[in-house]
């Protein structure tokens, strides 16, 4: 009975996998063939421009002839700022997306309605992960940029996709063993 119970185990988690794989072949194609969606990285650009200048950091936004993104400027001799196709969080949000449709026990509609939370859970968290690189840069230095993107929040962001879709799954109450 144990046996046949860890065969559907291993065939279920097998099936996920599998699915999973699947699903991120868009996302390595997109990383190919070096696609972008500039609308999104002119929207973050802009809120992040505008709730700099309300927290009293005097920026200037300017649009670059050589990008379709514009970039935020500061009156003092900070480097200027261009929020990149990788900086949106859009492989964040594709991943959970994946995590939640790969997943199974539980219907197409609830995973929809999961997702129409915890995509814009994960801009969100994107967006503070942007705001607060740039705010630590300004106020320590830039030589701490790297720092607090690279270490704190390019991992951070990978946690925060993990820890909400086990909390997803925590909900569907599906015993997976990590109770």
């Amino acid at each position: 009975m144990k046996r046949k119970i860890l065969r559907k185990k291993f065939w279920t988690l097998l099936l996920f996998l599998i699915k999973f794989n699947i699903l991120a072949i868009p996302m390595y194609l997109v990383l190919l063939l070096n696609l972008s969606y500039p609308l999104l990285q002119t929207l973050l650009t802009d809120i992040t421009y505008r709730n700099l200048n309300l927290m009293g950091y005097h920026a200037t936004l300017v649009n670059s002839p050589a990008s379709e993104v514009p970039l935020i400027f500061f009156s003092n001799q900070f480097p200027k700022v261009q929020i990149s196709w990788d900086s949106t969080g859009w492989k964040s949000m594709y991943a959970l997306l994946a995590l939640i449709i790969a997943t199974p026990y539980s219907d197409f509609k609830r995973k929809i309605r999961f997702l129409a939370i915890g995509i814009p859970a994960i801009f969100l968290l994107n967006y503070l992960r942007i705001i607060t690189t740039i705010l630590i840069s300004l106020t320590f230095g830039v030589q701490y940029f790297e720092v607090v993107h690279a270490l704190l929040w390019r991992e951070g962001l990978i946690l925060a996709v993990i820890a909400i879709w086990y909390l997803w799954l925590k909900k569907v109450k599906y015993n997976i063993g990590l109770k």
